[in-house]
C-alpha cells in the first residue's frame, strides 16, 4: 500500500493564522493582511494505492482559480467568494491541479473509488469538480451538516461541493481518534475516517492500515508536527479547545512504534513525498 502526497497548490495566509488557535472573529484581519505579512503553506491531496483499488484524500484546489498558473484576483473571487479569495491568495501552479496530477500518472477520476473530503474549506473541495466522476465521493455527516449554518456561512463556499452526488455516512463509536468516533469506509478496519474535530466541528482524519502499520492524514487538526510539538492550533479553527484536545491525541499517536506517519494537508516538509506501508 502507498500513499501520494499531491501538492495541489499554494496558499498565502496572514502569518497570524499560523498558531492562533480558534479565531474565526480574526476572519477580517485574515482578508486585509498584506502580502509581506503573509506565509505560504502548500497544498495537499493525498492518493491512497489500497488493496481494493485507488482513494483519493481531498482534492486542493481548483484549476479555474488559476487559470495562468499564477495568483489571479478576478478568477479566485468568481470561484471561491471575494473574502475568501483574499483570505487565502491561492494559487496553483501549472500540472499541479489534482486531476493533471492524476493524468501525469496515467490514472482517470474515473477509476478513483472513491474521493473522501475530510472538511468542507475551499482548499480541500475546490478540485472536486476535477475528480467528480469518481465512484463514490464520501464525507462525514457532521461536516454536511455543519457546513450550512452559522459561522461556516461566511468560512465554507457550498457552491464548491452541492452540485456533486455526495454520500453522507455517520460516525460511530470506535476505539479510535480523540472522540472514539469514526467510519469503517470499506468494512475490514483498513481505511476509517476518523473524527478529529476542533477546526471545523466535523472534520474528519484518515486512518491507512496494512499489516499491524498505519499512517494518519490528519487534514487541518494541525499544519505541521510543530502544531502539537507547541500545542498550538491552527487558526480560523471553530472550537479551539476541542483543536487542543484533537492535537493531544496526535502527539500520541505520533508516539506510537505502529505508526508510519502523520501527514498535514498544510505541511511543506511532505512535498512530493511517498509513504510505503
Amino acid at each position: 500500500m502507498k500513499i501520494h502526497v499531491l501538492n495541489c497548490g499554494y496558499i498565502r495566509i496572514s502569518e497570524n493564522l499560523i498558531e492562533t488557535g480558534g479565531m474565526m472573529s480574526d476572519l477580517r484581519h485574515a482578508v486585509l493582511t498584506p502580502d509581506h505579512k503573509r506565509v505560504e503553506l502548500p497544498v495537499h491531496a493525498f492518493l491512497i494505492e489500497h488493496r481494493n483499488g485507488l482513494f483519493l484524500i481531498d482534492t486542493g484546489l481548483s484549476r479555474d482559480i488559476s487559470p495562468a498558473g499564477e495568483y489571479d484576483k478576478k478568477a479566485s473571487e468568481k470561484v471561491l467568494t471575494k473574502h475568501l479569495a483574499a483570505v487565502y491568495h491561492p494559487y496553483v501552479p501549472a500540472g499541479m491541479a489534482v486531476h493533471e496530477q492524476l493524468a501525469s500518472m496515467g490514472i482517470s477520476p474515473a477509476e478513483l473509488e472513491a474521493v473522501i473530503i475530510t472538511n468542507f474549506d475551499i482548499d480541500h473541495v475546490s478540485g472536486l469538480k476535477h475528480v467528480s466522476d469518481a465512484g463514490r465521493i464520501i464525507v462525514p455527516e457532521d461536516e454536511a451538516y455543519w457546513s450550512v449554518r452559522t459561522k461556516y456561512r461566511i468560512r465554507q463556499n457550498r457552491e464548491l461541493w452541492e452540485p456533486y452526488k455526495i454520500e453522507r455516512l455517520f460516525f460511530r463509536g470506535y476505539l479510535t481518534g480523540p472522540m472514539n468516533k469514526a467510519i469503517d469506509v470499506l468494512g475490514d478496519g483498513s481505511l476509517m475516517m476518523v473524527s478529529i474535530p476542533g477546526y471545523t466541528d466535523g472534520q474528519a482524519g484518515v486512518k491507512v492500515s496494512e499489516k499491524g502499520r498505519y499512517a494518519f492524514i490528519a487534514s487541518d487538526a494541525a499544519f505541521s508536527p510543530d502544531s502539537w510539538k507547541y500545542m498550538k492550533a491552527p487558526g480560523l479553527g471553530a472550537n479551539e479547545a476541542l483543536q487542543l484536545r484533537t492535537m493531544r491525541w496526535l502527539a500520541k499517536t505520533a508516539e506510537d512504534p505502529a505508526c508510519a506517519g502523520i501527514l498535514c494537508t498544510h505541511d511543506p516538509a511532505l512535498n512530493h513525498k511517498v509513504i510505503e506501508m
